[in-house]
């Protein structure tokens, strides 16, 4: 009998993981790839796949928490629990070990055999001899051995990369030998499934070691199967170590979605919720001084005369005159035209360069005769983007080969840092922005966690909160401007520790090195600490803030006093807990956490939504637990001149990957920022980032809504039937009030009173052919009665059509979704066309309209596109093939100038970027704009594809849409 194939679980299994159990292969061939949320029983899975294929297995955890996890479930399931084994010495039936046991690597630098291998390669691939080779790398490694260290470290990370992918002995060289003596053990002992827990660790050297293992076994004759498990997938940033992990994995071949974990009751239902805060007093200042030296800085080298010379050279570009002229040709340009040929020849060559140059030189001299020639919209101000990167083109062009402008090098080189900026003799590359980091690391955060305190003790009371807040780092280690050096857990628990809201709530701060407490506290949690982990502990009041106190347990380490304060935390006794998210992050459980402030910088998936997992698990003191997950992020005010919101675009990310129930209709579960922001607070945090005058932070926490608790675990419907099925569709947010196009309503006025013109004309028709009774009277009204048909027919289409516009948003927006999807299929980009758009549309506490346009009866992968096509269609214009100009152009001349008439004054004409998918070819371009004529109304299509155009992008960039598109996730 197969080792494992007696191996037998006696209990329920949830709906999901049956599912699993029934669709995936274990003697395929192929490796097992499975997401599922923390709590969700990746363990017995894992173990029941194992077990069905029957065969010695190994299993491969990140943590010592993690192995002792698999050992227990595993001796629960096996007929005989000593044949599961955590010793590499001596390997079971199953053998649960940690992967740092098997990833032992040789020497402080394996790969430096590789790497010098490579590096000789190199240098004889440049005509030298291996002799010649070989004898250059020894006299650089006695002479300069920092340069060859820096060659062999250099060259070792691009080995490692690609070790995934070499043979078994290359892999191998790179093992220190006993982690190649554990390897061969287990391949004696016949281990052919590998279970690899936590699987998204898997990106660099976890990797090398793994493949190495999979490839010894297949040298040995097996066919190992790999198994991996993982709450979420490793960030795609980095190429080649994403490409380590899916060449070990593959695809994902089932993911459990956290929502069909909490409708089975095995994970606590839960809220998102975000509060927004303005960086403190201190902090405003400094930003404000970031923006005052750069413009500065800008004013100076921009105005005067070298650097209005560089922005008049950017906009008139020379032109090479033609070697000779035929007689026939046209004269010569007049000298007005030649500027504006040279404008056109700007804008054509370098868009974004001409246009930052047009705007830079209306902001430091207006009164320049050039103004006057270039496009209106780019006569404003700079954005801040445009004037940092024209900076840096300026000092590489002509600061730099100057020798005289050096120290004018040197402070154009700080200024950039300031923005994120690294300037060099080979340009410009993007670093950390100090304005980003003096953001994500505001004190105003940690006072926002205060809040936070506040509002939860007050609505579940001191007896039920159990809060976790988190933080990267202890303290951080950048120190620019005086104010980020203090950020981080220390600072938070200080500000936690005074903050008027937490006052009585018992807090412990853990970090790595440090156990802090609220000095009046001492006395309770430190006799209860000593309990717990069985030591004297003690404590003493910090010199510098006698209002906490420092925690000391002799003999206990990080690990043991996280547990101690973890049980304290479960008791009741601790109320608040802060830490990193190093310490509390992946792999610390606490059930009875029901509260979490993510003050942390982190956005990636697989951070996330490990964070998030530590308040989903069920906590058997409270079988109706709601977990909250707060986020903290900081927002400039509109009164600092920098147009900058990356907290916001975190924001963003962070929330891209999780579900969660829909702020304004609860009974959606949605993936996206609207599982944790209502629509009315999503607009006034659009606003903020557009910095418009009526935009503020305290809007958006106005628009605040924290539903009860009791009512959230009612709306997740737990025990209710779910179909585990995805939908997406585009969702459009507009004002209140707003038309879909905002051509719409003053065409429908000037349309509708033509209509009521001809109208009369009819009438008056009517009466000389019926009442005049002559027959001059009857052909007179004849022609009126047939000139107001003529006209009016197409005029009245056009009409109604713009009345809907105006006022049926749902039914004009089905309109358009139909077209695109047809030209989508007319494309090709999509499997099927058969696929009909379903609008639904509700309106938002301040009277906007949420707008919802799902492809119903078309696969997932087609709903991603045609909603990815909608929202860049009814987005923000950046760099189309083909513009769309709507409420312009008709087979009618008369309507068309009717048109044309109701787009002068204070209503711009309008815009959109032909989705990508559509504009790729002229021709499908030039369909969909045909039959948007005919279905939604009239159009004009504008190829970019000539120097004149560039006005229109210009302008259609800078007038903005009045919608907000973004694409939907939904689970059902």
């Amino acid at each position: 009998m197969a080792p494992l194939a007696s191996w037998s679980f006696d209990g329920v299994l949830r709906h999901y993981q049956a599912d699993v159990l029934d669709r995936v292969d274990v003697d395929g061939g192929e490796p097992l790839h499975i997401v599922a949320p923390p709590g969700s029983g990746k363990t017995l899975l894992g173990l029941l796949l194992a077990a069905r294929r029957g065969r010695r297995t190994l299993v491969l955890a990140p943590t010592l928490t993690i192995r002792a996890q698999w050992m227990r479930a595993a001796a629960a399931l096996a007929p005989d629990p000593a044949r599961v084994s955590d010793d590499g010495e001596h390997p079971g039936d199953l053998t649960a070990l940690t992967y740092q046991a098997l990833s032992v690597l040789d020497r402080g630098m394996p790969l430096e055999t590789i790497a010098a291998d490579r590096w000789r390669e190199e240098l004889e691939a440049d005509d030298r001899s291996p002799e010649a080779a070989a004898a250059w790398l020894e006299e650089l490694r006695s002479n300069n051995s920092r340069a060859y260290v820096a060659g062999i470290a250099r060259r070792s990370r691009a080995v490692r990369r690609r070790l995934v992918r070499e043979d078994p002995g290359v892999l191998a060289a790179a093992l220190h030998p006993r982690a190649l003596a554990l390897v061969e053990r287990l391949v004696a002992a016949g281990v052919e499934t590998i279970v690899l827990d936590e699987c998204h660790h898997l990106l660099d050297h976890w990797a090398l070691v793994v493949a190495a293992l999979v490839s010894r076994l297949r040298a040995d004759g097996r066919a190992p199967l790999v198994i991996g498990l993982t709450a979420t997938l490793p960030s795609p940033d980095d190429a080649h170590e994403y490409d380590n992990y899916t060449a070990l994995l593959g695809d994902v071949d089932y993911e459990v979605p956290v929502p069909a974990v909490v409708r089975e009751g095995n994970l606590a239902p839960y809220r998102d919720l975000v509060l927004a805060v303005e960086p403190t007093a201190a902090e405003i200042a400094f930003l404000n001084g970031q923006a005052v030296g750069l413009d500065v800085l800008l004013r100076r080298t921009f105005g005067g005369d070298t650097g209005l010379a560089y922005l008049r050279e950017t906009l008139l570009p020379d032109v090479d005159p033609p070697t000779s002229r035929d007689p026939l040709d046209p004269p010569p340009a007049a000298p007005e035209d030649a500027i504006d040929a040279r404008l056109a020849t700007a804008f054509s060559a370098d868009f974004p360069a001409a246009e930052a140059a047009a705007a830079m030189l209306f902001a430091v001299a207006p009164d320049d005769p050039l103004t006057t020639r270039i496009p209106e919209v780019a006569r404003r101000q700079p954005t801040t983007d445009e004037a940092v990167r024209l900076l840096s083109r300026f000092a590489l062009d002509r600061v730099l080969p100057d020798a005289a402008l050096g120290p004018l090098w040197h402070r154009i080189r700080r200024t950039l840092a300031d923005f994120g900026y690294a300037l060099t003799d080979r340009g410009v590359r993007r670093t950390r922005d100090p304005v980003d980091t003096m953001l994500a690391s505001s004190r105003a955060k940690d006072i926002g966690a205060g809040d936070i305190l506040a509002r939860e003790r007050a609505a579940i009371g001191d007896d039920a909160l159990r809060a976790l807040v988190v933080t990267d780092f202890a303290r951080h280690g950048n120190t620019h401007g005086g104010l980020v050096g203090s950020a981080g857990a220390l600072r938070t628990f200080d500000v936690v520790a005074t903050h008027p809201g937490a006052r009585g709530l018992r807090a412990v701060l853990v970090t790595g090195r440090e156990t802090r407490v609220r000095t009046e506290d001492a006395d309770v949690l430190v006799r209860e600490l000593g309990r717990e982990l069985a030591i004297p502990v003690a404590s003493t009041p910090l010199a510098d803030a006698p209002y906490v106190s420092a925690v000391h347990a002799p003999g206990a380490g990080a690990a043991a006093i996280v547990g101690a304060v973890s049980g304290l935390l479960q008791r009741g006794i601790v109320h608040v807990v802060v830490g990193t998210r190093g310490l509390l992050g992946e792999g610390w459980d606490c059930p009875a956490v029901n509260t979490l402030i993510d003050l942390t910088a982190v956005a990636t998936a697989s951070a996330t939504q490990q964070l998030r997992g530590r308040t989903l698990r069920l906590d058997p003191a409270w079988p109706e637990k709601v977990a909250h997950n707060w986020t903290v992020t900081a927002l400039l005010p509109a009164t600092v001149p920098l147009d900058a919101a990356p907290d916001a675009a975190r924001l963003r990310r962070k929330h891209a990957a999780l579900w969660g129930l829909d702020h304004d209709d609860p009974s959606l579960v949605v993936r996206g920022l609207a599982s944790a922001m209502t629509l009315e607070q999503r607009t006034a945090l659009r606003d903020v980032e557009a910095r418009r005058p009526t935009a503020s932070v305290a809007r958006i926490n106005a628009a605040l809504t924290v539903p009860e608790r009791r009512t959230t675990h009612a709306q997740w419907r737990i025990g209710d039937d779910y179909d585990d099925h995805e939908a997406v569709s585009a969702l459009v947010a507009r004002r209140q009030g707003a038309p879909v196009f905002r051509t719409s309503v003053p065409a429908a006025r000037r349309l509708g009173g033509a209509l009521v013109g001809l109208g009369a004309t009819a009438l008056v028709g009517t009466a000389l052919a019926f009442l005049g009774g002559a027959a001059w009277g009857l052909g007179v009204g004849a022609v009126l009665i047939a000139a107001a048909v003529w006209a009016g027919v197409p005029i009245a289409r056009e009409w109604r059509r713009s009345r809907e516009q105006s006022r049926d948003v749902g039914a004009a927006t089905a309109r358009i979704a139909r077209v695109l999807w047809r030209a989508l299929g007319e494309a090709g980009r999509v499997g099927t066309a058969t696929g009909e758009p379903r609008v639904t549309t509700r309106v938002s506490g301040d009277g906007g309209q949420d707008v919802d346009v799902e492809l119903v009866g078309a696969s997932t992968a087609d709903q991603r596109v045609a909603a990815d096509a909608l929202t860049e269609l009814f987005g923000a214009v950046r760099a189309p093939r083909f513009l769309l100009e709507v409420g312009q152009g008709s087979g009618s001349g008369l309507v068309e100038r009717l048109l044309r008439s109701a787009a002068r004054g204070p209503s711009p004409r309008q815009y959109l970027a032909v989705p990508t998918a559509i504009g790729r070819r002229a021709a499908d371009a030039e369909r969909f704009a045909g039959a948007w004529r005919e279905s939604v109304g009239a159009c004009t299509l504008h190829a970019m594809d000539h120097p004149d155009r560039l006005g229109l992008i210009a302008r259609a960039r800078r007038e903005g849409v009045e919608a907000a598109p973004s694409v939907r996730e939904r689970w059902r």
